[in-house]
């Protein structure tokens, strides 16, 4: 199972990158919400990971291992070290390192 990744908070705003609620993968996204009222405000994906379907999904998962912020954007770290940034105000995601679309490594 992945990490717990620590929620960051900037105002009145709480971004975090759940990896699964109940069946629906969320693997790759970040959520705002209104530390008020616990609404979700809104919901990024900031990579995709493309799955070779001979293979077991779960060794292909690749989940974020952290996020922090630096001015008004997110920087988003994966678990292959990955690097993305996020604007808050546009959405735009960034890649710093690594690809945007997460494919598997194993060889058969």
């Amino acid at each position: 199972a992945p990490a717990e990744v620590l929620p960051v908070k900037l105002g009145s705003i709480e971004y975090s990158a759940p990896h699964r609620i109940r069946t629906q993968n969320e693997m790759g996204y970040i959520k705002a919400r209104d530390l008020k009222s616990g609404k979700l405000i809104w919901s990024r994906q900031i990579y995709l990971v493309k799955y070779d379907f001979d293979l077991e999904g779960d060794v292909q998962d690749v989940f974020i291992k952290s996020i922090t912020v630096q001015g008004n954007n997110l920087i988003i770290t994966n678990e292959r070290n990955s690097k993305y940034q996020l604007d808050l105000n546009s959405l735009e995601v960034k890649v710093i390192k690594g690809p945007l679309v997460e494919e598997t490594k194993f060889t058969r």
